[in-house]
């Protein structure tokens, strides 16, 4: 506890990810504003415990099945939201905060721009996640 918090309570730092900054980034295509996001939280992803750090193996059903999708479909993209939830609910930790921003872009989303948008911050979190030592 180098914070002097525990590890599951709140004001975590790399997920302070504002409905602004996400509105931002899916729904004006704002790439600087990506970058930044998807470096800060691909950086958090890799901390902690090893029961609580991200890796790509938890996510990559999710990370396939969205880069198999070439163009917007809602029915699609909506159905990624319980496949993040059964990874959040059997993994835990980061998996969660990862969830749960997902879940918050997904429901941004309503054309083809946007679903550019969201799978190129979700290709991007998990690069960075790979960038900052992530397995």
């Amino acid at each position: 506890m180098p914070n002097g918090r525990r590890p599951h309570e709140g004001g975590r730092p790399g997920t302070n990810l504002s409905p602004e900054t996400l509105k931002k980034i899916i729904v004006s295509g704002d790439a600087d504003e990506l970058n930044k996001e998807a470096n800060k939280l691909g950086e958090f992803f890799t901390q902690g415990g090893e029961r609580e750090k991200l890796s790509s193996s938890q996510i990559r059903n999710v990370l396939d099945k969205l880069q198999r999708m070439k163009s917007f479909d809602r029915t699609k993209l909506q159905l990624l939201r319980p496949l993040l939830a059964y990874a959040a609910g059997r993994h835990g930790g980061k998996v969660k905060e990862l969830q749960k921003i997902s879940d918050q872009a997904i429901q941004l989303v309503d054309n083809d721009k946007q679903f550019v948008n969201f799978k190129n911050f979700f290709e991007a979190i998990v690069a960075y996640h790979r960038y900052h030592g992530g397995k």
